[in-house]
């Protein structure tokens, strides 16, 4: 049995805030997309993270062929799956090929939200449970009172 679907919780067109992904999204696309991929594959970590990856150099070779649309499609799928978003492969073109500054934006917005929600989540201190509560036994004597 399959997860149901849950909508993007950052719209395509929200792609104006916060600036620095903005700008990042219109000026250098590849080094968001890098930055993007890396925090996907690494589960939110960031630690070992450089903005000249293989993700943004394959994005900027793609470029230079006039396919830059390609990368940012296939990841939109990888994105789609592993939160379990809405979307299909025909959705996911459409976004990578017709405002992919607004795709990219999306994405990284999208994952940051979601691996900063997992951690969250993880490290969330359990709430009080309703444990298990014994009844006090009665004791019980001998029947006369007497003892033996």
């Amino acid at each position: 049995m399959s997860q149901p679907r849950v909508e993007w919780h950052h719209s395509g067109s929200g792609c104006c805030s916060p600036i620095g992904t903005c700008c990042l999204g219109w000026c250098c696309p590849c080094i968001l997309h890098g930055k993007t991929r890396h925090r996907t594959k690494n589960d939110g970590d960031m630690s070992k993270y450089s903005c000249c990856n293989g993700s943004c150099m394959g994005f900027c070779g793609l470029t230079m062929l006039g396919l830059s649309f390609i990368l940012p499609w296939t990841s939109r799928s990888d994105i789609r799956v592993k939160y379990v978003l809405d979307g299909n492969g025909c959705s996911d073109c459409l976004c990578a090929c017709c405002c992919q500054p607004c795709d990219v934006i999306q994405q990284a917005k999208e994952v940051e939200y979601r691996e900063d929600l997992k951690q969250h989540m993880l490290h969330q201190q359990p709430g009080k449970v309703e444990g298990m509560q014994y009844q006090q036994q009665q004791q019980f004597g001998p029947p006369d009172g007497h003892h033996h």
